[in-house]
């Protein structure tokens, strides 16, 4: 009977720390949603995850457009006569060794 009792309270307090962690990650991702303004489309922890992620990819991605735009646009007031879609194409040597 003791061994019993002693079994059901493990259970009990592993069930606690189960609830307590899930209550902790909720908050957090609340808070990381209200945080970035991010709204999800379900209420479940699950659909609010994957919408901060998708909301998150997709801030990064513009963050790295804009970067990207920026270096290119200091790179053509140095260059007078660069040809920015070949440059967008990638990185592109002359064929000629002096010139290179």
């Amino acid at each position: 009977m003791a061994e019993a009792a002693s079994a059901a309270e493990a259970l009990q307090w592993s069930l606690d720390a189960e609830v307590t962690d899930r209550l902790a990650l909720e908050a957090v991702v609340t808070s990381a949603c209200e945080g970035l303004r991010v709204s999800a489309s379900g209420s479940s922890l699950r659909s609010r995850v994957k919408a901060l992620y998708s909301q998150t990819r997709e801030r990064m991605r513009e963050a790295l457009h804009a970067g990207v735009k920026k270096a290119l646009a200091v790179v053509s007031s140095h260059y007078v006569g660069i040809d920015l879609p070949t440059v967008c194409e990638g990185y592109v040597l002359p064929d000629d060794e002096v010139e290179a």
